[in-house]
């Protein structure tokens, strides 16, 4: 079982000038001020998220490269390869079923916002072809971004998740609301 440490603290140095690696990273704080400190790499990160959720379908887990990520988050290899440290991805083991969870660990805190707009920009729901998810969204606790796509509960358990690991220092946007293709 993969574990999370979530410490929550008042004080300590500012976050944004920290730089995320896969060995730790400090995520920024709630409007109170706290601070959330998540260990582990987007994979650990993701497996922790996954493991919470319910109602998942059968996933396949993979590490996103410069590479592939123009797939599986919408971003330019170039981007990728400057503003992100690690991310991993989780799809439907069926190729039937509209399902995408994606942790994004931004190389440093700063830039997770502008991250998030390109992922919800680039965004493609017919990407499954047969099916179409119910909603996405994104929910960004600095420098962690979850991308979730699937069903109402899928990406609602995924948030809830997310959220819980996060310390509740993340901030949820839903970008997608079910259109159908044609």
């Amino acid at each position: 079982m993969v574990t999370a440490a979530v410490a929550l603290a008042g004080c300590g140095a500012d976050p944004a000038e920290e730089p995320a690696d896969d060995q730790g990273v400090v995520a920024s704080g709630d409007s109170e001020g706290a601070e959330a400190d998540f260990t582990g790499s987007a994979m650990e990160l993701l497996e922790l998220i996954i493991s919470e959720a319910d109602a998942l379908p059968e996933v396949v887990m993979d590490d996103v490269t410069a590479e592939n990520a123009p797939a599986m988050l919408g971003l330019l290899a170039d981007d990728f390869v400057s503003y992100i440290a690690d991310a991993a991805a989780a799809m439907s083991e069926s190729g039937g079923i509209a399902f995408q969870a994606a942790i994004v660990n931004c190389r440093y805190a700063d830039d997770a916002g502008m991250i998030d707009g390109l992922i919800r920009e680039s965004f493609d729901p017919g990407k499954w072809e047969i099916a179409f998810p119910d909603r996405a969204l994104t929910s960004v606790s600095q420098p962690y971004i979850l991308l979730a796509a699937g069903s109402q509960a899928e990406v609602g358990g995924l948030s809830g998740a997310f959220e819980t690991a996060a310390g509740g220092t993340a901030m949820t946007t839903v970008f997608y609301e079910g259109e159908t293709g044609g």
